[in-house]
């Protein structure tokens, strides 16, 4: 059989077309699955991140059996059975890049034109592309999916479509093209209802048009509806609009030549202006003061970090401080938690605001371009919608200039390289920004930004922690723990007490790992005695450190998926291992590669803070890893690492580990169920 044009189409119901030609997927599952690997084409989807988008948190008894039957099905569906269009390799499936095309690949790759048209000025070319990309969505994204996992992604493609109408209006409004609007704004308007942004181009559109009182009556709408619904009024953006049409200022000309085959419409009668500068305290549209308060709120209990915040203290202060700080460590260690910490203690120190902005959202794992967050930071500031440049160049310039002398702190959150954040950064050194990322962001260390690494809690920190957070269980446990005689009650604060230095031990002071078990307490659903029984098992301790949709193997999850294919085979060949301690010659022998072969994966799993540099022996250096990851690591060698090939494995680094004087324990693993 010769399967023609296939195509899996997301961004509306999940549907599966061949020549154009619908394939019924009538199963709920097998269109979750199928909107799974479409969203994540070429890439590897664990066996445990499907699971969750297809069943949720209850997973039936019979699901490692259906999985299979759900991959065939697939196949069948798309290539008459070739099992080359969907590949399992170690317990994760990868939808092949060339098994077919996607709509929301042509939507992407239309925006990207689009925007690349709109910075060379062809206006016409950008205007089509944009076009062509919201053309393409057919209703809500994933419609007919029901998956806690896709709704996260359904929402981040709803935000995509957003993003190009907006960018395709503001382009529009820019050039005058104000007619092309009017029939358009009202339908996303009713689709997002609350949406101030699109109110103000629709406001700026009828106002274009000569249509004042319909404009001023878009706004008194606005105004009555968040005023009902949210308790609130409009944005100073909003009010900044509707001042400039009661005043009857002229409309901001466009930035840059009109395509000759567009034609404007004509602007309201107005004596003729030129394009207000963004630093004019009376150009219509601009907000004069604008002092953002953006941080999100103080974890609760945050415990420990003294010295970590002291030192922050230190560098915000100092005269020759420098203006960028890069907080580095682990998945789950608490970085944002500290950032925000600090930031919200020393906002008085700011007093023209502090900024936040999030580029990574590890939930959706859908980075935030530097593009889309200039726009947000320069919307914070009082930029208004219609004076924010297209080109991330230029709003980049925009930015450092609004910032320029203000005592600004930024917290970066979530940065995934150096490039990402470099067009975010304050070119005043009046300003602050604080970054966190789980790799060290090496670049912004060259360019003079001061690091913090951040490791795992003190054990006296840890053991606060958890009594902290636990110490509010359920009423029951508390009566139960406050019956008897005064003995009594002793004893059972000793043992409970004794119970939550364990779990902190246990959990290596790792603030993730703590929080799940303290919130498994607070719950009632096992006792402290059951959790350290639990977290010392290996074969269900990770199963165990997860509560709702919070899971500490998620977390180490995305950074392991991030690794290049040797880091990632090293990583898991060291849980092979049956110590958390290596010697750095080991590595060559899991690898079964010469040792300066293994340089490469080894500095990455260092920068990626999955192994820890310890001592050096010589000219050589051993290793670490954190107790709840070397169980990852062996979690991920047992799904991924064919069986047979473990014997061989160990075997080699044995060999290596007998001489070396820290060696690691290599014997047999045993029998993990993982």
């Amino acid at each position: 059989m010769v399967v023609g044009t296939r195509r899996i189409n997301v961004l509306g119901p999940v549907e599966l077309a061949i020549d154009d030609v619908a394939v019924p997927l009538t199963k709920t599952r097998e269109r979750t699955a199928l909107a799974l690997l479409a969203l994540n084409r070429g890439r590897r989807i664990s066996k445990e991140h499907l699971l969750r988008a297809v069943w949720g948190e209850r997973l039936p008894s019979t699901v490692n059996s259906q999985v299979p039957i759900i991959m065939y099905n697939l196949r069948a569906c798309l290539a008459a059975g070739k099992s080359d269009v969907i590949v399992s390799a170690g317990g994760s499936y990868t939808l092949l890049d060339e098994a077919c095309d996607t709509d929301l690949a042509f939507a992407e790759s239309q925006i990207r034109q689009a925007r690349a048209a709109r910075s060379r000025h062809t206006v016409e070319r950008a205007i089509e592309a944009y076009e062509a990309a919201l053309g393409t969505f057919r209703g809500a994204p994933l419609s007919n999916v029901h998956s806690h996992v896709l709704g996260a992604e359904a929402e981040m493609l709803e935000e995509t479509r957003r993003s190009a109408f907006v960018e395709l209006a503001q382009l529009r409004i820019d050039h005058g093209l104000y007619r092309d609007l009017l029939d358009e704004l009202p339908a996303m308007i009713a689709w997002r209802p609350s949406d101030e942004e699109l109110r103000g181009l629709h406001m700026l559109a009828l106002y274009g048009v000569g249509r004042q009182a319909d404009a001023l009556r878009v706004y008194a709408e606005t105004d009555d509806l968040l005023g009902r619904e949210l308790g609130t009024g409009t944005s100073p953006q909003l009010r900044e609009i509707h001042k400039m049409m009661l005043e009857e200022c002229p409309m901001p000309q466009a930035r840059t030549s009109l395509a000759p085959s567009l034609s404007p419409a004509p602007t309201p009668p107005s004596s003729p202006t030129v394009p207000p500068s963004p630093h004019d305290a009376s150009a219509p549209g601009i907000v004069r003061v604008v002092v953002p308060r953006q941080l999100p709120p103080a974890p609760a209990c945050f415990v420990g970090r003294d010295s970590e915040a002291q030192w922050l203290d230190q560098v915000s202060r100092s005269p020759t401080a420098r203006p960028c700080v890069v907080i580095t460590g682990m998945a789950g260690l608490g970085k944002s938690a500290l950032a925000v910490n600090w930031a919200q203690r020393a906002a008085a120190d700011f007093p023209d605001g502090q900024l936040y902005v999030d580029l990574c959202r590890y939930g959706s794992g859908t980075p935030t371009s530097g593009f889309e967050a200039l726009g947000g930071l320069l919307t914070s500031l009082g930029v208004p919608a219609t004076l924010i440049p297209h080109h991330q160049q230029e709003r980049s310039a925009l930015f450092r200039s609004t910032v320029a002398g203000r005592r600004l702190l930024l917290v970066v959150d979530n940065a995934d390289d150096s490039e990402q954040v470099r067009p975010l950064l304050p070119g005043s050194s009046s300003c602050l920004t604080v970054v966190t990322s789980r790799l060290p962001l090496h670049g912004l260390l060259v360019d003079g930004a001061a690091q913090l690494r951040l490791g795992h809690l003190r054990t006296q920190d840890a053991a606060a922690v958890l009594r902290t957070l636990a110490d509010r269980t359920p009423d029951a446990h508390r009566s139960d723990e406050m019956s008897g005689d005064d003995e009594d009650r002793a004893d059972r604060r000793a043992a409970r007490d004794d119970h939550w230095d364990r779990i902190a031990t246990l959990c290596g002071g790792h603030p993730l790992a703590l929080r799940i078990a303290a919130a498994r307490l607070r719950s009632g659903e096992s006792s402290a005695e059951e959790i350290v029984d639990q977290l010392a098992d290996e074969r269900q301790c990770l199963r165990r450190l997860q509560v709702g949709n919070t899971s500490l193997a998620t977390a180490f999850e995305f950074s392991y998926r991030r690794l290049s294919r040797d880091a990632a085979k090293l990583f898991r060949r060291f849980g092979l291992l049956e110590s958390a301690e290596h010697p750095e010659q080991v590595a060559s022998r899991l690898m079964g590669t010469d040792p300066s072969q293994v340089d490469m994966p080894l500095t990455e799993l260092v920068d990626a803070h999955l192994l820890q540099p310890t001592r050096r022996s010589g000219t050589a250096r051993d290793y670490r890893m954190h107790r709840l990851l070397w169980l990852y690591a062996r979690q991920r060698a047992m799904a991924e690492e064919p069986t047979e090939q473990h014997g061989p494995i160990i075997a080699r680094a044995a060999r290596r580990c007998v001489a070396a004087p820290h060696g690691s324990l290599c014997k047999e693993p045993r029998g993990l169920h993982v």
